[in-house]
């Protein structure tokens, strides 16, 4: 299982796959915005699957802080405008 160590606002933090698919598996997609990211077929914002898979507030992290840390977990992260 993929997992990532990181900080974010000074506080170390791991993350897996499947806590990223768990999270998303229980949250109903919200309508895409700039950056988007695909989890088991579905389509998410980056901010609410990643804010839903580690607690954290979506005002406590960046879009790009949340693309960069799903990337690496081998999710695909793009923009709206490149799937069209």
């Amino acid at each position: 299982m993929t997992t990532v160590s990181f900080q974010l606002n000074g506080e170390q933090m791991t993350l897996t796959v499947q806590q990223v698919r768990d999270a998303a598996r229980s949250a109903t997609p919200e309508p895409p915005r700039l950056h988007i990211v695909e989890v088991q077929g579905s389509i998410y914002p980056v901010k609410q699957v990643f804010s839903a898979a580690t607690g954290l507030d979506r005002l406590d992290f960046t879009t790009n802080q949340a693309r960069t840390i799903l990337k690496r977990l081998g999710f695909k992260v793009t923009r709206v405008d490149e799937t069209e």
